[in-house]
């Protein structure tokens, strides 16, 4: 399983945006000097003018950094709700009118950006390092099993071959929304997998029999947990 993400607890995101700060505020000091060396020591106007070029793109690039840290920090403070927030009304809408339609096209956006080639690694997605709320992984899991379904038997069988390291970390998250029966079931398919048996179909069968608990145990749990999501 991969395991490359780049998941930073809040302490070091800002400890991070402040090397940023500090990195673009050194690029516009440098900027200031390079314009006056230009102006008052370089005579040939060729010259001159690429200084005053390269002083605006360094004063240019400091201040984008500088304002993508100050953006940044306030749409973190901002209390927007990953699952809640509206972006026509710019709001965050109230939790009763959640669906898990909605749960799921906000999780395959976000879990889109660790597709290769169309498919999800889940070393990638479950990673310690991945940018957001730890409890998004339990969801990970149902929108995974879901997807499943969707796709077919080439699905369900390469999820088996990922091996005991995904049945590891599914009987990790799923463990929170109280679900033991359906890691234990997944551990088991993946370990008759490994031991020779093509269980792909029947583990897709088993998957499609319960995909409408899978959806309701996805939107009770995002539910439940709603606040950890902002």
């Amino acid at each position: 399983m991969n395991n490359n993400s780049n998941y930073k607890k809040p302490d070091d995101s800002a400890l991070v945006n402040g090397r940023i700060v500090r990195l673009g505020t050194v690029m516009i000091a440098i900027a200031v000097i390079l314009f006056c060396f230009s102006y008052t020591k370089v005579e040939t106007l060729a010259l001159r003018i690429v200084l005053y070029m390269l002083a605006v793109a360094l004063a240019c690039i400091g201040a984008f950094f500088i304002v993508m840290v100050v953006v940044g920090s306030r749409l973190e403070n901002s209390g927007n709700n990953f699952f809640l927030y509206d972006k026509k009304k710019k709001q965050n809408m109230p939790v009763e009118s959640l669906t898990v339609d909605e749960i799921r096209d906000r999780l395959q956006f976000f879990m889109s950006a660790f597709k290769y080639r169309g498919k999800i690694y889940v070393g990638d997605l479950f990673s310690d390092r991945i940018p957001c709320p730890e409890c998004i992984k339990t969801l990970f899991c149902y929108e995974l099993l879901c997807q499943i379904t969707e796709i077919g038997r080439d699905e369900a069988e390469r999820f088996l071959s990922f091996g005991l390291e995904c049945a590891d970390v599914f009987t990790k998250y799923l463990a929170k929304s109280e679900d033991y029966e359906l890691a234990l079931k997944i551990r088991i398919f993946i370990i008759e997998q490994m031991d020779g048996k093509q269980r792909s179909q029947e583990f897709l069968d088993y998957l499609t029999e319960r995909k409408a608990h899978f959806e309701e145990k996805m939107l009770g749990f995002t539910v439940k947990n709603i606040e950890k999501f902002t």
